[in-house]
């Protein structure tokens, strides 16, 4: 099989694996790890694929070839965790997770895995710690990248990030570090929002810590920009009020809306 073949088949495999025909990637992945059976490469894409129908045993079974070839295999110790964490051995997932980001080579994806997992189990401090590493040591350019380069940032690790990042810092009080956060979350995706007038989940968050933290010129500020340019109506904002002082900060009192 040429390379230029190859490429044309992991094309082909990802488009498959987009559109829902799973048993059509997973064929075709054969193929290409009965080609080349010490490709540690395409034996991950195999555990991924299983994983993504639910064969656990399958992914697994393809992981540990991956790790036969290079016991040192990154990608392979993330899928690792993701089959422990889907069986609900959060402690197993961890370690995995840590396995992956032990390696030489630094590993994005892993470090990803921590801040979700440490998320979801409350693990407040433990996010903050992984999340701001993430965002101080890959891709350090994104700021000067494409557009199209951007997206694929935004949309494979940033997003998520930042959004435990500013939710974490929130449920520990840290309010002042949660506001810089959420306005370098909006600038970044202002590549992506060209509405000017798309009210959007973080203004609201942000009018929201303006009040919970009484920084008059911000709270006037933004009040002033949520009324007059989003136009939002004046009892909405004053009911945004009442869950501040309700301590409604991420989310919101329905009973405080109801006309």
């Amino acid at each position: 099989m040429t390379e230029q073949e190859v490429e044309k088949l992991l094309q082909k495999i990802s488009n498959q694996r987009m559109f829902g025909e799973a048993e059509k990637a997973i064929a075709n992945l054969h193929i290409l790890n009965n080609e080349f059976p010490q490709n540690k490469r395409y034996l991950a894409l195999l555990a991924s694929a299983y994983l993504d129908v639910n064969a656990d045993d399958a992914s697994l079974e393809y992981c540990n070839k991956a790790l036969e070839v290079d016991p040192y295999y990154s990608e392979a110790f993330e899928l690792k965790g993701m089959i422990a964490e889907k069986k609900e051995d959060d402690d197993l997932a961890e370690k995995y997770y840590r396995e992956s980001i032990s390696q030489e080579v630094p590993f994005k994806m892993g470090y990803l895995r921590l801040v979700l997992l440490y998320y979801k189990l409350a693990r407040y401090d433990d996010v903050i710690m992984e999340a701001e590493h993430l965002l101080a040591n890959f891709d350090k350019n994104r700021d000067e990248s494409s557009a199209e380069d951007q997206r694929k940032i935004f949309a494979q690790w940033l997003s998520l990030t930042y959004i435990r990042l500013y939710s974490s810092l929130i449920r520990t009080e840290q309010f002042e570090k949660a506001i810089e956060k959420v306005n370098e979350y909006v600038a970044f995706r202002s590549t992506y929002v060209k509405d000017p007038y798309q009210f959007l989940t973080e203004d609201e968050l942000l009018f929201k810590l303006y009040h919970t933290i009484q920084d008059p010129e911000k709270m006037e500020s933004s009040e002033d920009r949520i009324l007059n340019h989003y136009m939002v109506p004046s009892n909405i904002v004053a009911a945004m009020k009442k869950d501040v002082e309700q301590g409604y900060i991420e989310s919101a009192n329905p009973e405080n809306y109801q006309q």
